[in-house]
């Protein structure tokens, strides 16, 4: 079984979504190895990426990207979610996922895959198979892992990526496909520890 993991990131962020910019994914099989990858960023919003208080922050990585040679660029949002779904085509995809599922599948053009490919939410894996253990609620004490109100433990995939990885000073790129990286490597430790 081939999976795809895909990330996003958007003009106006999670609160107020004006556009994608950068789509990232990994085509691989349930153990992590990877057959195919793919980053892209969307010439339609690229200017805005300076101008906007979340994005700006990662304005210079997008530049480097792009003089290095390491991303694709593509002129709109629908053309990215097209090269993602022929690469996800060509390598047999039979599920498509992601850990912030809410956003990439609500908020993007990323929702237009869902009439192809089956859908798995890395998010609520995450939540079945590790932010419960006692491990990760001491990890998350230790390290200040917590959520937004401060009265639980954090499960970004910034915080599960640092726990499975015993890192807890891993920051969180916030570009695509560094996303869709860790994002893979999450879905790998839970199928590791799913039982049916």
């Amino acid at each position: 079984t081939i999976y795809c993991t895909l990330d996003s990131e958007t003009v106006g962020g999670a609160s107020a979504p004006t556009g994608m910019y950068n789509l990232g994914c990994t085509i691989h099989d349930k153990y992590g190895n990877i057959f195919a990858t793919c980053s892209m960023l969307v010439m339609e919003h690229y200017d805005e990426i300076r101008n906007d208080d979340y994005a700006k922050k990662n304005f210079h990585l997008y530049q480097e990207m792009i003089a290095s040679g390491i991303v694709t660029c593509v002129a709109t949002e629908s053309e990215a979610v097209e090269v993602l779904r022929q690469l996800a085509r060509m390598y047999n995809v039979k599920y498509i996922q992601a850990y912030n599922s809410g956003f990439d599948f609500v908020k993007t053009e990323c929702s237009d895959l869902l009439d192809e490919f089956q859908f798995v939410d890395l998010y609520l894996m995450a939540l079945q198979t590790i932010t419960h253990q006692k491990g990760y609620a001491r990890f998350c004490r230790e390290n200040g892992f917590k959520s937004r109100s401060g009265k639980s433990c954090a499960t970004s995939a910034e915080s599960v990526y640092a726990y499975i990885t015993n890192n807890p000073d891993y920051e969180e790129e916030h570009t695509a496909f560094a996303d869709a990286l860790i994002e893979m490597a999450i879905f790998v430790k839970c199928y590791s520890l799913h039982k049916k």
